[in-house]
C-alpha cells in the first residue's frame, strides 16, 4: 500500500475543504434529503443503532457545515454538539445550525486531544464521524480517545467512504493522489480498529446502494480524464437512481462493490 498522503493537499485558502459561506447557510441551511436514497439509508442507520431519543447527547467529530446535527435534533429531539479543528469549518457548522433554527454547541479544538477535552469525558450517548477516520494511519488510539467522551454504554458510529469496487476504479481514474489520501476500509477492517480501541462491536457493514459522486478529480487531473470521470460518475449515478426507483429500492443491496460508505458501530462497556 502507498504511503498515506495528507489531505491538506486539497485545502483551499479562505475556504478549507468547503465551497459554502456562513451567510449562505444561515439563509438556506443544508439538510439531508428524503429524495436521496443515500441520505435515507444513513438516517436509518442512526435510527437502528443510535439508540436516540429526546435529550440524548450527540457529538459529531469533524462537523464542518454538518447536515446531520440539525437533522438529528429535529428527528429525535437530541441535544447536539460538534467539534472541528478548523475555525472556518466550525463557523460553517454554527451557521448551518442557526439557519435550521437549532441550538447546539460547536467547539473548535482537536477532538483527539485528551488533555484539551477533559470536560467532554463521559458526556455523550452517541458520538459519530463521517469521512474522518480514513485520513489517519493511527486510527485506534484516536477512537479510544473518542470513546472516553461516551457515557457508559454509549455508542460510537463511524462511517468512511467505501473506496473498493466501482468507487476504487472511478477514484483511480480521477486522481491517484486523492485516492492515496485515504485508508481503504472494508467492514472487517473498520470493525478491527474499533475493537482495538476497546469497543464492543454492535454492527459493521455497508450503507447505501450507490452514489456516483464518492470519487472526485482535482486540479492535477488531466482534462480528458476529468471529463471522462465526470461523465461516468453522472451516468452511473442516474442509472443507479433509475434502477432503485423502478424496483422500489427492493433490489438495491448494500454491498462492498457499490455502496458509498462503510460503517461500524462500537459500544463502550458498561
Amino acid at each position: 500500500m502507498s504511503k498515506l498522503i495528507p489531505s491538506a493537499a486539497v485545502w483551499k485558502e479562505g475556504g478549507g475543504y468547503y465551497v459554502e459561506r456562513p451567510e449562505d447557510l444561515r439563509r438556506r441551511p443544508l439538510l439531508p434529503s428524503g429524495r436521496r436514497q443515500r441520505d435515507r439509508r444513513l438516517l436509518a442507520l442512526f435510527r437502528r443503532y443510535g439508540e436516540l431519543g429526546r435529550e440524548s447527547h450527540v457529538l459529531e467529530i469533524g462537523c464542518g457545515r454538518s447536515i446531520w446535527l440539525p437533522c438529528l435534533a429535529m428527528s429525535f429531539g437530541c441535544r447536539v454538539s460538534g467539534i472541528d479543528v478548523e475555525s472556518y469549518a466550525a463557523e460553517l457548522a454554527r451557521a448551518n445550525l442557526a439557519g435550521a433554527g437549532i441550538d447546539g454547541e460547536i467547539m473548535c479544538r482537536d477532538a483527539f486531544d485528551d488533555a484539551a477535552n477533559r470536560d467532554l469525558q463521559g458526556c455523550y450517548d452517541l458520538i459519530y464521524s463521517m469521512g474522518v477516520m480514513e485520513h489517519f494511519e493511527d486510527p485506534s488510539p484516536r477512537l479510544a480517545a473518542l470513546s472516553r467522551y461516551l457515557k457508559p454504554g454509549g455508542r460510537l458510529l463511524t462511517t468512511v467512504p467505501n473506496l473498493q469496487g466501482v468507487n476504487w476504479l472511478l477514484q483511480r481514474l480521477a486522481s491517484l493522489e486523492r485516492l492515496n489520501m485515504h485508508v481503504i476500509y472494508d467492514a472487517r477492517r473498520l470493525a478491527a480498529i474499533h475493537r482495538d480501541a476497546g469497543l464492543d462491536i454492535v454492527s459493521a457493514g455497508y450503507v447505501g446502494f450507490y452514489d456516483g459522486y464518492v470519487s472526485a478529480a482535482d486540479a492535477g487531473t488531466a482534462r480528458l480524464r476529468g471529463r471522462l470521470h465526470a461523465w461516468l460518475s453522472r451516468t452511473s449515478n442516474l442509472a443507479a437512481t433509475a434502477w432503485s426507483r423502478a424496483t422500489g429500492a427492493r433490489l438495491a443491496p448494500e454491498t462492498k462493490w457499490f455502496a458509498p460508505n462503510v460503517y461500524c458501530v462500537g459500544q463502550r462497556a458498561g
